[in-house]
């Protein structure tokens, strides 16, 4: 009995001595969560992207190399002490649907991936009745004059404005306003009062004297006024 006992553990012993040790190691998974700081985003904000990454025992992961992916973006930032990233776009929001991708790596670590989504509005439409004082001046030929009042332009030179029961968009009209090359570098929000003359189903911008010098004449002065402020219109480059 003692032959057979030694027997089998001298066999265990060469079974044994003939394992090589792998050279390779275990590898641990990433949990990734990204969403959006805002669910919902104005145009013109700065969409934040935030997230956290952490092993699968629930514990952050720090220094964690992640590559986010968004609209025309694409950056690259690490987690800190607490599994967390953020990261603010340099991109002002433009209208419409958005996915999130998110690629995290680590030393000792699988590559984590998360995504998500978000929504940018549309512009508003912004109705200012006050500030906006009197009534529209009509003349012969089908030539209305209103007070109109700019709600908002952009970097595309396009201006919306309100008058009358009206809410209509301008292309090409911010240079009444006489900015400066530097003031067309960022978007800007104005409220600035206009005259704007319709004439039949076409509206053109003008400067808003055009309507104080309209109310002091009489009718005949004021459609001839009108009528030639209308046709001296210079289109905008």
């Amino acid at each position: 009995m003692k032959i057979i006992l030694a027997g089998i553990i001298l066999g265990t012993l060469l079974v044994f001595s003939n394992i090589h040790v792998s050279n390779s190691y275990l590898q641990y998974n990433l949990l990734v969560t990204v969403k959006p700081e805002k669910t919902i985003i104005n145009p013109n904000d700065f969409p934040v992207i935030v997230g956290k990454v952490t092993d699968e025992a629930s514990k952050p992961v720090s220094n964690a190399h992640v590559m986010v992916s968004f609209g025309k973006e694409y950056v690259a930032t690490t987690t800190d002490s607490s599994g967390n990233f953020k990261y603010q776009s340099a991109i002002p929001a433009s209208p419409g649907d958005y996915i999130i991708n998110v690629v995290v790596t680590k030393d000792g670590y699988n590559k984590g991936l998360a995504s998500s989504s978000y929504f940018v509005n549309m512009p508003q439409q912004v109705t200012y009745s006050k500030g906006i004082i009197g009534s529209p001046i009509t003349a012969t030929g089908n030539y209305t004059i209103y007070l109109g009042k700019v709600t908002e332009w952009n970097l595309e030179t396009t201006c919306f404005v309100k008058f009358g029961s009206e809410y209509k968009r301008f292309l090409k009209t911010c240079d009444l306003y006489n900015l400066a090359p530097d003031d067309f570098k960022t978007d800007v929000k104005v409220i600035s009062v206009l005259a704007v003359i319709k004439h039949n189903s076409e509206y053109r911008l003008f400067p808003i004297s055009g309507y104080y010098n309209a109310l002091k004449l009489n009718d005949t002065a004021k459609s001839n006024y009108i009528i030639s402020t209308w046709n001296n219109y210079s289109v905008p480059n």
